[in-house]
């Protein structure tokens, strides 16, 4: 499941999402097609529609000369802030050019496998999608 194409232009790893952990229909993140996306992701998401982004090809939004941008600094709040568990894109993106792709991968895979059953912990729930142990405020995961 940590693969480098889930990991988003923003630096999120798209792994560990609810959407993409659900057990009918997972969405293949946001460098995968638009089927079973959440509207917002496929939508209104000011990342995935950079204009800026897309026509310079930027992989991921650091490589931008705006960057950090509004978008971007509005995923850090939201994910650092208003679901159970944290995840960084800037941390992430700041991993990834220091370590590269393949350590980072498994820095994820560590830090988002279920000690108990391997599946996958959710970033939104702080639930495990194998087992349904509850990792929110665990220092476990």
């Amino acid at each position: 499941m940590f693969i480098a194409d889930m990991i988003a232009p923003c630096g999120l790893d798209c792994s560990i999402c609810k959407r993409a952990l659900a057990e009918t229909d997972p969405c293949a993140g946001c460098r995968g097609p638009n089927d079973n996306k959440p509207e917002f992701c496929s939508e209104r998401c000011g990342i995935i529609l950079c204009k800026k982004r897309k026509s310079n090809g930027y992989s991921f939004c650091d490589e931008c000369p705006d960057f950090p941008c509004a978008d971007v600094m509005e995923k850090e709040t939201r994910y650092g802030s208003q679901y159970p568990l944290c995840e960084s894109p800037l941390e992430n993106l700041r991993f990834i050019r220091e370590s590269g792709m393949a350590d980072f991968l498994e820095h994820e895979r560590k830090q988002w496998t279920c000690s108990v059953c391997g599946g996958v912990i959710c970033v939104h729930t702080g639930v495990c999608s194998g087992c349904g142990r509850q990792y929110a405020g665990s220092t476990e995961n």
